[in-house]
């Protein structure tokens, strides 16, 4: 990240880098980051609690200087990092014409993270992979899987009908 260090930029990445304390290094070097975070990845104890009983809708966060930690309950708990966001609260229109309120750091996450998780997401439908011992054999399902759906996407956008 060196070249995009101390420029003010923004991040949103999924939960496999983060740690609360790497949101305060990168802010120290003027990067902010909004990202999903793991429950045992810096969450305080009081809002690991309190985010297991949290009800549909409802939302709890915590704040350390301008780290956000925030917990959402839709379908199934979200935890979020940011040093972008507050905690307020927006209307997303939903497809059946319904309006939902949702935090607005998990709305833009939504809205910046769609190519990886959209992939994941087909991915997951169709997948390849089996089973197996030897990790070469895996890699190479998982390299023939993303070069099948690039090229599926690919196609989508060239034939639009």
């Amino acid at each position: 990240m060196e070249p995009y260090l101390d420029q003010n930029y923004h991040i949103y990445q999924d939960n496999y880098y983060n740690h609360v304390t790497i949101a305060e290094t990168l802010l120290s070097r003027q990067v902010r980051v909004c990202e999903t975070i793991r429950v045992k990845r810096g969450l305080p104890p009081e809002m690991k609690n309190k985010s297991q009983s949290l009800k549909r809708g409802e939302t709890t966060f915590r704040r350390k200087g301008e780290i956000l930690l925030q917990s959402w309950r839709d379908t199934r708990v979200v935890n979020m990092i940011s040093t972008i966001h507050s905690s307020t609260m927006v209307d997303v229109l939903r497809r059946n014409e319904e309006v939902k309120k949702k935090p607005i750091c998990i709305f833009q996450y939504n809205m910046f993270i769609k190519g990886a998780d959209r992939s994941d997401q087909y991915l997951s439908y169709y997948s390849l992979l089996r089973k197996t011992v030897k990790w070469p054999k895996k890699v190479a399902f998982w390299l023939i899987n993303c070069a099948l759906f690039n090229s599926f996407r690919i196609y989508q956008k060239l034939n639009p009908t």
